[in-house]
């Protein structure tokens, strides 16, 4: 049931909706930067960082399933989503400028403690129930699903151009405060500041719609205990594969992420390259996902257009190699524009793959997990983001990475081989995983038939 009539949204209800994602832009940008601050600001190991990352992302993942709990269990005048924006705005923002004001001079167990402490507070409560919470409102803002489609292009476009500009321009905006600790913390308190603003205009420009049937008719749905919603996901093979595609396009994304300010300053020898280089993919990509991958879901289907992305970012991510081993920025910059325009036909049809596992799951067992499955993802979503940061600082300790120095031929091959080698190994992989056992686009029609003939024999 849907108060607003057509489930129709204004403007400034989606631009709301979008803005109220900036904690997630933050959360792209200090896994860009993050590695490089503790190693090379503040001397901590390279590997000692690494797995910092690792295991704050377990804890991570596991918050993902109590927020959503906390979440369905909300109820005020505001909706059940919508205050946890409110609540938790200056909090979040707080803790997004804590992470930089690590003691310089403590010891190096003092400032570990610190960064664990403050880099968890930050991803594993703060942005994880914003997020959740966000994530939530959009199904109790409208019913209409072409409405959800632009929600979603808006948020799309506001976490992907915040995400580009970010990292374009952190560094410039660093050296031009000073270059210094003090600089990383005065644009961070800036950056903590846009955040907060960001989650006070997502919660007074939105409003939850939508009326649960339990609210209206007071009845309840037969719930699924997540012990019985995690057997029935792990005997789904599309939700497996889902999860398994999920860990490997993230940690493919996420690698590139987290080592992209050593590719840039230490194999290319130039850091200011991270910010043309970003501003160079970031056209290529949005016409990828806005423009190409719609046609290219009609004409060849889901398969194949997520072959077409998969080999597409191989062949980007091949180029960049050689063009790192050759520094060449000219190919570098072909690599980056292949890549960015295979982004959306791989991007955009994995993000559909734990859907179509949730019809299949309704199909064989008759319940829908949408909860358990939505929590296993993100869970998985973040273990690979933990891994990933933590390869780059496992890579750096065991090939002898110098902060602020001059690197020797190990480190320069580990760091292009995090940046584009194991990307384009993954790509293979994906490959290969869709090949072996994806075939729901020969299923699917016989999955919803019978779908539909149960719900017609229960009217």
């Amino acid at each position: 049931m849907n108060t607003k009539e057509n489930g129709k949204l204004k403007l400034s209800e989606r631009l709301a909706y979008a803005i109220g994602g900036l904690p997630e832009v933050a959360n792209s940008i200090i896994a860009a930067f993050l590695t490089m601050f503790y190693t090379d600001n503040i001397g901590l190991a390279a590997g000692m960082v690494g797995t910092m990352f690792f295991i704050s992302k377990l804890f991570d993942g596991i918050s993902d399933l109590v927020a959503g709990t906390i979440v369905d269990h909300t109820r005020t005048k505001w909706g059940k989503a919508r205050p946890w924006l409110l609540w938790l705005s200056v909090p979040t923002g707080l803790s997004l400028a804590l992470i930089f004001f690590i003691p310089q001079n403590g010891s190096s167990t003092m400032q570990l403690i610190y960064a664990f402490v403050t880099y968890n507070l930050y991803t594993t409560i703060m942005y994880t129930m914003t997020g959740i919470a966000k994530n939530a409102l959009m199904p109790l803002m409208t019913q209409n699903m072409q409405e959800r489609g632009i929600l979603s292009t808006f948020a799309m476009f506001v976490g992907l151009g915040g995400t580009i500009l970010g990292c374009s321009f952190t560094f410039p905006l660093i050296f031009s405060l000073g270059g210094d600790i003090k600089a990383w913390r005065t644009l961070f308190m800036i950056y903590g500041a846009l955040v907060t603003i960001g989650l006070l205009i997502g919660f007074f420009f939105t409003k939850e719609y939508v009326q649960s049937v339990e609210s209206v008719t007071n009845e309840k749905a037969e719930a699924v205990s997540f012990l019985e919603g995690t057997k029935m996901f792990v005997k789904n093979k599309y939700l497996v594969l889902a999860l398994v595609m999920t860990v490997v396009v993230n940690l493919m994304v996420q690698l590139g992420t987290c080592s992209q300010t050593y590719f840039y300053t230490y194999s290319m020898g130039d850091p200011m390259l991270m910010t043309s280089l970003s501003l160079v993919g970031v056209v290529p990509t949005l016409i990828s996902i806005a423009v190409l991958t719609g046609p290219c879901l009609m004409k060849f289907g889901k398969k194949k257009s997520m072959y077409i992305g998969a080999a597409g970012q191989m062949i980007g991510s091949i180029i960049k190699a050689l063009a790192a081993l050759s520094l060449n920025v000219p190919v570098l910059i072909v690599g980056t524009v292949i890549g960015g325009l295979a982004t959306g036909p791989l991007s955009v049809p994995v993000a559909t793959l734990a859907s179509d596992g949730i019809d299949y799951g309704e199909f064989l067992f008759n319940k829908r997990i949408e909860g358990v499955g939505s929590a296993i993802t993100s869970f998985s979503q973040k273990l690979s983001s933990g891994l990933a940061a933590a390869m780059v600082g496992w890579v750096l300790a065991l090939t002898g990475y110098v902060a602020n120095g001059v690197q020797n031929q190990a480190t320069n091959i580990g760091i292009i081989s995090l940046f584009a080698i194991i990307p384009a190994v993954l790509e293979i992989i994906i490959i290969i995983l869709l090949k072996v056992f994806y075939h729901y686009d020969q299923e699917a029609d016989k999955v919803l038939v019978e779908l539909e003939r149960r719900k017609e024999q229960v009217k």
